[in-house]
């Protein structure tokens, strides 16, 4: 990084790099409220039972939410973990990959991926123990 930078795009950065280290996946597949299961060794993800077919950025964003579930993620922490920090578009087309998401899981009442008012987005299902 050059000089001047932003503590906040350090921090992110590192929790980047951290990130595709791949020290904190879990081992094997992972299931929320007995009916989402989401398998980082195989990037699949499976509702009931159903495989779902997702984009490269819709497996991002949903592998993000299910890292830390009920943590509340920014839109520009959701851009900057997804895209990458080269990402030249408005964090607000976040959006729609949350709504193709939403439609994917068939969460039409926002269940799954709950919206946070003015804050972001976060994963409403509990990790099955």
């Amino acid at each position: 990084m050059t000089k001047p930078f932003s503590p906040t795009e350090l921090v992110l950065r590192v929790q980047a790099v951290l990130h595709r280290t791949g020290g904190a996946e879990p081992a094997g597949p992972v299931s929320f409220g007995g009916r989402l299961r989401i398998d980082q060794a195989r990037h699949e993800a499976a509702l009931d039972a159903r495989l779902l077919e997702l984009t490269p950025t819709e497996w991002g964003l949903l592998a993000t939410l299910a890292s830390m579930p009920g943590r509340v993620y920014s839109r520009y922490e959701l851009v900057n973990r997804v895209r990458g920090y080269d990402f030249a578009g408005y964090e607000r087309s976040i959006d729609s990959h949350v709504k193709n998401l939403r439609r994917k899981l068939d969460d039409h009442d926002g269940i799954i991926v709950q919206t946070v008012l003015g804050v972001g987005y976060k994963l409403g299902l509990d990790r099955d123990r």
